[in-house]
C-alpha cells in the first residue's frame, strides 16, 4: 500500500471518528430535561409522534382521564370513581385497547336501551369520561388517529362482547341520546378477555340495576360504596402571588411593559389584541384583527387540540393539585365554544356559578376570546366524612321531582377552602 493511501485512509478514519463523537454528544444532549422541555424539536420540525402522543398528551394526561371505569368479569365488577391514583393506573391499562376501538371502528348501527343495558351488565369495560367529548378528539387522544370515522359526542363508551367472539365498541351520543355499537375488527378472546384477568367485584353497580334507586336516579348513575372520607382543599388565586402574572403573560406571550391600569385590574395590550387580568384571578383575551393564537387545523380535533394547549400552559400550569379536563365542545355556524373544567382528586370541582375553569371561542382560524378562572388548590391535613349515598338522596330535595344523577362534586365560591359534597344534576 502507498504511503499516500496510508494517510488518506488514517485521515478519512479520523474524520469518521470525529462525526460518531459528535453525533453521540448531541445525542447525549438531547437526553437533558433541560433541552426536551424547551420546545426546540417542535420549531425544528422533529420526528413525527408516536401512538398516544399526536395531541401532545400521554395516558396518564389528566385531560384524557376519565371520571369513572368498571370492569365486568364472571367474578363480578370492579369499579373505580373518585380516586385520580386507582383510575390513572387501570387507564393506563386499559385506554390503550380503548384507543384501538375508536381507531378501527367500523359504521355505527343504532341500538337500543335495552341492548346497551344487556351489554353494561355483561362482560367488557366501561369509562365514563363525565364530559362531552367530540369522538375524533377522544379518537386522537388515545391512538393517535387522527382521520376517525365516527362522529358525534359521547360520554359513556363500553367495550362489549359482540357475537361470533366480536369485540364491540358501544357509546350513548350526548346530543340525541340514542345508543350504538360499532365492529372493532378484535376479538372478545385475543383482545378483551386478556384485559378481565385479575378483576374481582367490588360491589359497583348502576342505579338501573338497583330497584330502589331505579325510579330515583337517573339509570346510570355509577355507584360504589368508596366515598367515605374526603379531604379538603384550600384555594387560592394565583394571580395575587409574586411572579404569578409574568408567569401567565410568558405562557400567553403578552409582554408586561404596555398596560394599563383599570377598575377590576390591569389590561395589558399587543397591538389591537387584548388581555385583562382581573384582581379576583378571572383572565379575558379579545383578539384584534386576526389575533395571536392561530388553529392550523380546522378540524373539530384540531380546534380542540388548540384551545387544550391554551389552558394547560394557562389554568393547568397554574392550578397546584387539580388537573384540568373536557368539559365540552359545542360548534355552530363554524364557531366552537370549548369548556375545561378542574377535577380534584378525580373529582368534579364546580367553580363560581358557571362550574368551569376555561372557556375558549374559535373562529375564522384563530382563538379570538377565552376566559380564565385562575385557581391554584393544595390537599389540607383535614378530612371531610361524606354520608352514604342513600342518606344523600333522601336529604336532596330535588330528587323528589325528577330523577338526578348523584354524585360527589367540588365546590368552590371564591373564598379559601373548598370541600366535597353529594349534588343532583
Amino acid at each position: 500500500m502507498k504511503r499516500s493511501d496510508w494517510h488518506r485512509r488514517v485521515e478519512w478514519g479520523k474524520n469518521l471518528l470525529i462525526v460518531l463523537l459528535t453525533l453521540s454528544a448531541i445525542y447525549l444532549l438531547t437526553m437533558l430535561p433541560l433541552v426536551q422541555d424547551s420546545g426546540l424539536f417542535h420549531l425544528l420540525g422533529g420526528a413525527e409522534p408516536t401512538q398516544g402522543e399526536a395531541a401532545g398528551l400521554s395516558l396518564t394526561s389528566a385531560t384524557v382521564q376519565p371520571a369513572a371505569m368498571a370492569v365486568n368479569t364472571e367474578a363480578g365488577r370492579y369499579g373505580v370513581q373518585y380516586n385520580q391514583q386507582e383510575l390513572e393506573a387501570l387507564f393506563a391499562r386499559l385506554g390503550p385497547l380503548l384507543g384501538d376501538a375508536l381507531g378501527g371502528a367500523g359504521p355505527p348501527e343504532a341500538i337500543d336501551e335495552a341492548s346497551w343495558q344487556d351489554y353494561l351488565t355483561g362482560s367488557g369495560i366501561y369509562f365514563d369520561f363525565d364530559g362531552e367529548i367530540p369522538l375524533p378528539v377522544l379518537c386522537g387522544w388515545l391512538s393517535g388517529d387522527q382521520g376517525c370515522a365516527l362522529t358525534g359526542m359521547a360520554r359513556r363508551l363500553l367495550l362489549a362482547e359482540g357475537e361470533e367472539d366480536q369485540l364491540l365498541l358501544c357509546y350513548q351520543e350526548v346530543e340525541s341520546g340514542l345508543f350504538y355499537a360499532c365492529s372493532t375488527g378484535m376479538t372478545r378472546t385475543l383482545h378483551l378477555a386478556p384485559n378481565l384477568d385479575g378483576y374481582v367485584g367490588n360491589g359497583a353497580y348502576f342505579a338501573f340495576e338497583h330497584q330502589e334507586y331505579a325510579g330515583l336516579f337517573k339509570p346510570y348513575t355509577f355507584i360504589t360504596e368508596e366515598e367515605g372520607i374526603r379531604v379538603r382543599f384550600s384555594a387560592a388565586n394565583p394571580m395575587s402571588e409574586a411572579g404569578g402574572v409574568d408567569k401567565l403573560l410568558s405562557q400567553l406571550a403578552f409582554h408586561g411593559q404596555n398596560h394599563a391600569t383599570v377598575s377590576s385590574g390591569e389590561a395589558y395590550l399587543d397591538g389591537e389584541d387584548r388581555l385583562q387580568v382581573n384582581q379576583d384571578g378571572t383572565v379575558t383575551y379579545r383578539a384584534g384583527q386576526g389575533g395571536k393564537y392561530f388553529v392550523a387545523d380546522p378540524t373539530v380535533a384540531g380546534v380542540v387540540e388548540a384551545a387544550r394547549g391554551l389552558a394547560q400552559r394557562t389554568v393547568g400550569a397554574l392550578c397546584g393539585e387539580a388537573q384540568v379536563h373536557l368539559i365540552s365542545v359545542q360548534e355552530e355556524g363554524g364557531r366552537y365554544l370549548i369548556r375545561f373544567g378542574y377535577r380534584l382528586n378525580g373529582i368534579r370541582l364546580y367553580l363560581y356559578s358557571g362550574g368551569w375553569a376555561a372557556q375558549f371561542l374559535v373562529e375564522d382560524g384563530y382563538v379570538t376570546e377565552f376566559t380564565l378562572h385562575c385557581r391554584t388548590y393544595a390537599s389540607l391535613e383535614e378530612t371531610v366524612p361524606l354520608i352514604p349515598i342513600h342518606r344523600a338522596a333522601a336529604l336532596l330535595p330535588d330528587l323528589s321531582r325528577e330523577p338526578r344523577e348523584l354524585s360527589v362534586q367540588y365546590r368552590d365560591r371564591g373564598d379559601g377552602t373548598v370541600s366535597p359534597g353529594w349534588v343532583a344534576n
